[in-house]
């Protein structure tokens, strides 16, 4: 069995700790009634020391339905290896981001107690046909689920209870730490204590998360989540969906609205397409007779006009 260690915090991607020898004795074959991952109970014999003394139950998950692409057994154990990898990322971090929220929260007399969310380790099985999978501490009780998805995977409505509300909290103060980048969507328990986490990403590979990319999910909690007193308390900041292709097509069309009109009705323009003020003080010509000009000169010969006029445009410039 091998912790998985956040030397330098979030800044830290983790590393493996020292490794433990020893002897566990599986109890109950099925635990729970979850459908992604399969879990049982195990009692720790020897070697597990100071995580699990002898004696203490834990419980061991694998998830339930392991894609992989060829058939041969080494490629199985790669993809399984990968996924339990994958859980432990997942969980450990999220539980070194509640660290932080607990933190902040403490600091609130009126916020109370905060969730616990518990560590999870990697163990290797020789004799398994599936050799990885994570333990955890047993959670005597029933189990509430605080935050969690639809079958469908859209988000579903949040426990009313007390631990729920801190539990939405929790996650509204993760969205805007990280701004807007990951989420937690799944936290179930016992009391206050929190596992089966499951989180979303807004890009692939965001702090080494390969799998958990889904922006529609972050969307869906931003455009959905309503604040509740927790919120309040830790001032977070009331979450609005982005929308921008909205704001770019706002910005575009009133510029396009003035462009459009400019040509013709712009005072600038007007001005420029003028003539110049000089020759009409000089000539003494009214606006009217200005604009009679056209007809006059369609009325005279073609080419004696054109000649005097362009002299005079001449001798004017």
């Amino acid at each position: 069995m091998t912790p998985m260690v956040f030397a330098k915090g979030l800044a830290d991607s983790g590393f493996w700790g020292d490794k433990l020898f020893g002897r566990i004795m599986v109890e109950d074959l099925e635990v729970g009634q979850g459908f992604q991952r399969k879990a049982c109970r195990a009692r720790a014999i020897y070697g597990l020391e100071p995580v699990f003394e002898s004696g203490r139950t834990g419980v061991i998950k694998i998830r339930n339905l392991i894609a992989f692409g060829g058939r041969s057994e080494n490629t199985l154990m790669e993809r399984n290896y990968d996924i339990t990898i994958q859980e432990c990322k997942i969980q450990n971090s999220s539980r070194e981001y509640c660290k932080i929220f607990a933190a902040e929260a403490r600091a609130i007399p009126a916020f109370g107690p905060v969730p616990e969310i518990i560590p999870v380790y990697l163990i290797y099985r020789p004799a398994n046909n599936v050799p990885y999978a994570t333990m955890e501490e047993d959670l005597p009780g029933q189990f509430e689920r605080f935050c969690g998805r639809e079958r469908d995977g859209s988000l579903a409505p949040a426990s009313a209870s007390e631990v729920g509300h801190k539990c939405t909290a929790f996650q509204h103060w993760l969205y805007q730490w990280t701004n807007g980048n990951l989420l937690v969507t799944d936290l179930e328990g016992v009391g206050w204590k929190v596992t089966n986490v499951r989180i979303v990403t807004r890009t692939k590979g965001y702090q080494g998360l390969k799998d958990s990319c889904c922006p529609a999910l972050l969307e869906h909690f931003a455009a959905s989540h309503r604040c509740n007193r927790y919120c309040e308390l830790l001032a977070l900041k009331s979450l609005e969906t982005p929308q921008p292709p909205a704001k770019a097509k706002g910005s575009r069309s009133p510029i396009s609205n003035r462009k459009a009109p400019s040509a013709q009705a712009s005072p600038q323009l007007q001005k420029k397409g003028l003539a110049s003020p000089q020759p009409l003080r000089k000539g003494s010509v009214s606006p009217k007779s200005a604009r009679r000009c056209p007809e006059v000169t369609e009325s005279q010969p073609p080419a004696r006009p054109k000649a005097g006029d362009n002299g005079k445009a001449s001798r004017t410039q």
